[in-house]
């Protein structure tokens, strides 16, 4: 039954709208990156091209952040809001349904993160004339899509209203970016923050002063446990409330 479970719900990935719409979402939001990017950059000493560049993996990787925690949500959702949920819960347990339907919220955030990666390199390369891959940048970007994405479908399953949802899941990721500029130390703790720098990413690129920053292991730390408790949360609400 948990094997039909997972095998229906990778299944649904070859066709999956939401996927397809916010990572080509991802992908044009990515393309704004050039505009940040001064005309006379390829005339500038290779040290200042390297310190304007620093920042953009961090960038890129919130920006992933983001739209996963959206994709993660809306995937739950609108299944939900069509009666898709419903009609499987007749075939399968919810306890398989919420196990299934988890992992296909991570790969999905990690996919729609990459599309940020993509469409953030394409725009460097146009306005800078090339730029390298860091592959090791790519694959943590990729993680933190995944998080994202388990965090969006907690989000989901907890708040159940589709549009609602849509606002809270990017909105309980991104309220960190605000909390920073007046307080540093306490915006470290929350979860977009820990998830970035868990994945090795400098937030003092994104304006998060660096002596407020954690040790690697902490971060790491912190972001597994706002991402069991927004799934337990989920798991609890999916398990016992009405999904018609």
């Amino acid at each position: 039954m948990v094997r039909q479970a997972f095998r229906a719900q990778f299944r649904s990935l070859t066709g999956d709208v939401v996927l397809l719409g916010v990572a080509s979402a991802a992908f044009v939001m990515a393309l704004s990156l050039a505009v940040s990017v001064p005309t006379d950059f390829a005339d500038a000493p290779a040290q200042v091209r390297q310190e304007f560049l620093a920042p953009f993996g961090t960038i890129m990787a919130t920006y992933g952040a983001v739209l996963a925690a959206i994709y993660g949500s809306f995937r739950y959702t609108i299944d939900r809001r069509n009666g898709v949920v419903a009609h499987r819960l007749t075939l399968q347990p919810r306890w398989a349904s919420f196990l299934s339907r988890a992992p296909v919220a991570a790969l999905g955030g990690a996919l729609v993160a990459l599309a940020t990666v993509v469409g953030g390199h394409v725009a460097l390369t146009v306005s800078t004339g090339g730029t390298d891959v860091d592959l090791a940048m790519v694959a943590a970007t990729s993680v933190v899509g995944a998080v994202a994405g388990l965090w969006g479908f907690g989000v989901g399953l907890v708040v159940q209203q589709h549009l609602l949802a849509l606002f809270v899941a990017p909105v309980s990721l991104g309220a960190a970016m605000v909390v920073a500029i007046f307080w540093a130390p306490g915006a470290v703790w929350f979860p977009l923050p820990a998830i970035l720098a868990g994945a090795g990413f400098d937030l003092s690129n994104i304006g998060i002063d660096s002596a407020a920053l954690l040790e690697g292991p902490l971060s790491t730390a912190i972001a597994v446990a706002w991402t069991v408790l927004i799934l337990a949360a989920g798991a609890t609400s999916f398990l016992s409330r009405d999904v018609t």
